[in-house]
């Protein structure tokens, strides 16, 4: 009865990748739409977090701080959905290399894809060099912190599941 109650236990205190993944897309989310927006207040980039807010008649609100903040919470949860279909379909992908092309991926799907669907989004040539290398490199930092942290908890969760 002693080692079924440790068993119980064991079982209880770990979360499951699901939730793993969860985090770590909400953690990502928060944390580096808040340094593209600490990059955005020292003019490194021309736009912040609320790039994605633009197109919508919120009002001018989302030019301002509300704005960012405001774009904070729309990244984080896409980074929740990004982490999500990292861990679906790419977490057996071990090292930097695919955290790289995930984020070189994500920036041209904002910056290229987005800016030909809506019209109203500035093109690539319209921002200066600055603003594209500095999301470039942290779109970059963003899907390598994605991809290694989901890629790790993976590992970890099948070197647990071969180890009982």
């Amino acid at each position: 009865m002693g080692n079924e109650q440790l068993e119980q236990n064991k079982k209880e205190g770990q979360q499951s990748f699901i939730t793993k993944v969860v985090i770590i897309g909400l953690f990502g989310g928060v944390f580096w739409s808040l340094v593209w927006y600490v990059f955005h207040i020292f003019s490194f980039s021309q736009v912040g977090p609320n790039y994605l807010l633009l197109p919508f008649a919120f009002g001018n609100w989302k030019n301002g701080v509300w704005g960012q903040f405001a774009g904070v919470v729309v990244l984080s949860v896409i980074s929740i959905l990004l982490a999500l279909l990292y861990g679906a379909f790419l977490k057996k992908f071990q090292g930097i290399s695919p955290g790289i092309i995930f984020g070189l991926a994500i920036w041209a799907a904002l910056f290229l894809g987005m800016s030909s669907f809506i019209p109203s989004l500035k093109g690539i040539t319209d921002f200066t060099k600055e603003t594209l290398v500095t999301t470039g490199c942290l779109y970059i930092l963003y899907g390598v912190f994605i991809a290694y942290s989901v890629s790790y908890e993976a590992s970890e969760q099948n070197r647990a599941t071969q180890g009982s």
